[in-house]
């Protein structure tokens, strides 16, 4: 939708201006009109779409500012502030980075005379449905302040579960990318001239030796050709990586594997049991909470088992049978939730459960990474290390041969 500036008179004679998000100039002057101001001037902004393309690619803020406006946002409110007063402070506070731009837009939005959850829902890339929903449920019951708290909270706990998921990752992840480029280096610029040598002595090359150099060669003739296909598969797979069917298809692939599918099914069920915790305690209705965790899960995972879940839900069977029936979390995890169901304590039993399987998940990730760190090690050093005396036994037998 098109933006458009504004200016309007107070009823005190003041000038303000703005900016609000409508289909329509007409749209526009309602929302000025229910502001109880005297329009003066609208003015479309040319290249809205180049704007908000460049918005979203250099100012975009990062789920940490996200977390910290909220929270900040929550103690402004406690303390009495007005919302768009609190907006309008964070807009201005360096702490929440490049999120500044869009804060600036929601206080816009919400001067002129949409609430709040619908300002947010504008911004969908930073404010997920179940953001939306929480805030809209604590406009409603007059507890944003303390939904806010409760959202930010749960951010919290669920970056530094990223957190720990990327540093488990990123030690082996390191060990292959610098063995790999260990290697790359010796085939393409120690062992062409050891080729050389070898070819020139006629020494006698055992088959590995010998593919080696054949790769070697390989390389050395077409790295121009290799170095541009690299950097276009890296930079197609950064632009892929953004695309959220191209990721949920990735991750179901790696589900299949034996380690991967245990460690993503640890995360899944700790992060469905979370915010199941986080929707139910700030009373969002079951089904609605359903279909929010549904459309969350589906990027991780089968779509159509999720919808199933939901549908069977609407027929007006538990949430533990559905699930049973489904297999989409594990018998334990269904056992407490039924448990939570026939005791009417299902917020406090998913978080429990949430917290079992995010303690589970750690210790996996240690698990794996100190299986897959060594691992990688052994692997490049096993292949460079037999080169090398695949190498050197070529060079022995020359000087045999000589002496």
């Amino acid at each position: 939708m098109p933006n458009f500036r504004y200016r309007a008179l107070t009823a005190n004679g003041e000038i303000v201006s703005g900016l609000i998000t409508a289909p329509t100039a007409a749209e526009v002057a309602r929302r000025i009109d229910y502001l109880r101001l005297v329009p003066i001037d609208t003015i479309v902004e040319e290249n809205t779409a180049r704007a908000s393309l460049l918005t979203f690619r250099f100012e975009r803020g990062r789920s940490e500012d996200v977390t910290i406006f909220t929270l900040d946002l929550a103690l402004l409110l406690k303390a009495g502030a007005r919302l768009d007063r609190g907006l309008e402070l964070l807009a201005t506070d360096a702490d929440i980075g490049r999120l500044r731009p869009t804060v600036r837009a929601i206080r816009s939005s919400v001067l002129a005379g949409e609430s709040f959850a619908e300002a947010l829902a504008h911004h969908p890339e930073l404010f997920p449905p179940m953001y939306v929903a929480l805030v809209r449920v604590g406009e409603a019951s007059g507890t944003l302040a303390e939904i806010l708290e409760v959202v930010a909270g749960d951010r919290s706990r669920a970056e530094a579960l990223r957190r720990k998921i990327a540093d488990a990752v990123r030690y082996p992840a390191f060990l292959l990318f610098a063995s790999t480029g260990v290697l790359v280096f010796f085939l393409m610029f120690v062992l062409p001239q050891l080729g050389s040598v070898l070819h020139d002595m006629g020494a006698k090359i055992d088959p590995i030796a010998g593919t080696f150099l054949q790769l070697s060669e390989f390389l050395t003739a077409h790295k121009n050709l290799i170095g541009s296909a690299a950097i276009i598969l890296l930079a197609g797979a950064l632009f892929l990586g953004r695309q959220p069917k191209f990721r949920a298809a990735i991750i179901r692939r790696l589900a299949r594997l034996p380690v991967i599918r245990s460690i993503l099914a640890l995360q899944q069920t700790a992060m469905f049991c979370r915010n199941l915790e986080v929707l139910l305690t700030a009373a969002v209705p079951l089904t609605t909470t359903l279909r929010i965790l549904a459309n969350m899960m589906a990027a991780m995972g089968d779509a159509a088992v999720w919808t199933r879940v939901v549908e069977r839900i609407r027929q007006g069977i538990k949430l533990s049978e559905a699930l049973e029936e489904t297999a989409t979390l594990p018998p334990l995890a269904v056992r407490m939730l039924r448990l939570g169901e026939e005791t009417g304590q299902l917020p406090v039993l998913a978080g429990r459960v949430a917290q079992f399987y995010e303690t589970k998940l750690q210790r996996s990730l240690d698990r794996a990474v100190g299986i897959v760190g060594p691992l990688a090690v052994i692997f490049i050093s096993t292949i460079v290390g037999g080169l090398i005396v695949s190498v050197m036994t070529a060079l022995l037998s020359v000087s045999q041969s000589i002496g």
